[in-house]
């Protein structure tokens, strides 16, 4: 080989290399980027499941607080109480005989 074909065949090598190296930089930062978005995505589910959590708490919360105050109005007002149950199952009964 010449001089000149042994500094082209050095600068394709170099090329070569810098190329390799240029490949695993980019895989590399494909590869963290792919991370940061399943740690993103992880993250925000994560959120959404405590959310939903917490509003089935504050709902099972509301509705204790609904169940309590009623039982406590009809346990002071049971004849009423009685009344409006009877009326709305006659409602109920009425409607469901016309079918």
């Amino acid at each position: 080989m010449t001089k000149s074909t042994d500094d082209i065949a050095g600068q394709v090598k170099s090329l070569q290399d810098e190329l390799l190296a240029l490949t695993d930089t980019v895989r590399s930062f494909a590869a963290e980027r792919l991370g940061a978005g399943a740690d993103a995505i992880r993250g925000a589910a994560d959120a959404a499941t405590e959310r939903a959590r917490y509003t089935a708490d504050e709902a099972r919360r509301r509705g204790k607080t609904i169940a309590d105050d009623l039982e406590v109005h009809i346990t002071d007002n049971p004849l009423p109480a009685v009344l409006i149950a009877a009326g709305v199952g006659l409602v109920i009964g009425a409607v469901l005989g016309r079918r």
